[in-house]
């Protein structure tokens, strides 16, 4: 159970109004009795309710976004592009603006989106990048803060909005099966990211229908990391002749990875990858690529979060599932026109 404002002034020996005070950044409190406060917050690791307190009556016309990224992280990923302007393309008019945060790469989630609640300086939260055990989902769920999550909740009673990941990765492992690859690979992102894992699921439902063996490699994100795992796979022989890439910005490190090893595409290497970004028109005869349909993901997601932050609570549970696409190009088709 998590400690109250009662039980924090039981740790402290003072009044639940001397914590209230405290907690609400009461300057008169006197040094001493903050510092005891302050210590006993620690000590039972409490975590105001974002229902309670008296900030909550106010609004910030702000709609809070937080990526996790090294620094540098974020510069040239057509995908967050993409969905950084489809965001405030559907802010624009609403009378709140977009508050965008970084989270290194190492470090937890938490407690940037906890800075956030206990500050007040958001309405609103859109979270991304969801995992297999996410303690963003839990806190925020407990404090009934507005949040739609654009992921898979994993059975979470949550807002979300979400493509068919798993539909989506047997779609594109089938469509280089059907195009005479045998030997299909898949590079997909860490472990316990939920739309990589999708995608995986997707893939082995498709390579099991074949007969064939299941290859995955997995890359943290970023281009460079995605040359790396896939020159050392690539570089062991012909064991591979078709890769299927978690998204674009990895597909970039894949070609660069087969161009470095002499092996062209799509004669001696199919790929086919997520998301349908302007990268797709870098490769000689494009890049196949699955569509997420951005402009209806973030549609949805804004339609359902700004009610909620208007009325200051959490919105109705329920996963909206946006249809996703292939695209066909050059990249997945041998000897022809895609």
């Amino acid at each position: 159970m998590r400690p109250t404002q009662e039980d924090i002034a039981r740790l402290a020996q003072v009044s639940q109004a001397t914590v209230s005070r405290v907690l609400s950044g009461d300057e008169r409190v006197v040094p001493e009795i903050r510092a005891k406060v302050e210590r006993a917050v620690e000590e039972a690791k409490y975590r105001p309710d974002a229902r309670a307190r008296s900030l909550r009556n106010r609004t910030t016309g702000m709609i809070g976004l937080a990526i996790r990224r090294p620094p540098g992280g974020l510069s040239g990923d057509p995908f967050y592009t993409s969905l950084i302007s489809e965001i405030l393309d559907n802010l624009a008019g609403t009378g709140y603006r977009l508050a965008l945060h970084t989270v290194p790469a190492q470090e937890p989630h938490w407690p940037v989106y906890d800075e956030l609640l206990r500050s007040r300086t958001v309405d609103g939260l859109v979270l991304v990048e969801s995992e297999a055990d996410d303690e963003r989902l839990r806190n925020l769920h407990e404090d009934h803060f507005p949040f739609v999550l654009i992921g898979n909740p994993l059975g979470m009673e949550v807002a979300s909005v979400d493509n068919d990941n798993v539909k989506a990765g047997f779609l594109a492992t089938s469509h280089l099966i059907e195009n005479g690859f045998q030997k299909v690979a898949m590079l997909a992102g860490r472990r316990g990211i939920t739309v990589s894992d999708d995608r995986i699921e997707g893939y082995l439902q498709a390579i099991g229908q074949s007969g064939m063996p299941p290859n995955i490699w997995h890359s943290d994100f970023g281009p460079q990391a995605a040359y790396e795992v896939s020159f050392e796979a690539l570089s062991h022989g012909d064991l591979v002749d078709g890769i299927v890439v978690l998204d674009d910005f990895l597909a970039l490190g894949v070609v660069n990875a087969a161009r470095a090893l002499g092996r062209t595409i799509p004669h001696d290497l199919g790929l086919v990858s997520f998301n349908d970004t302007p990268l797709c028109s870098v490769l000689a005869g494009g890049l196949t690529s699955v569509s997420l349909n951005m402009p209806e993901l973030i549609r949805s997601a804004i339609g359902t979060l700004l009610p909620a932050a208007r009325r200051q609570e959490a919105p109705a549970p329920g996963r909206v599932i946006v249809p996703a696409h292939l695209v066909a190009r050059g990249s997945s088709v041998r000897g022809g026109q895609a």
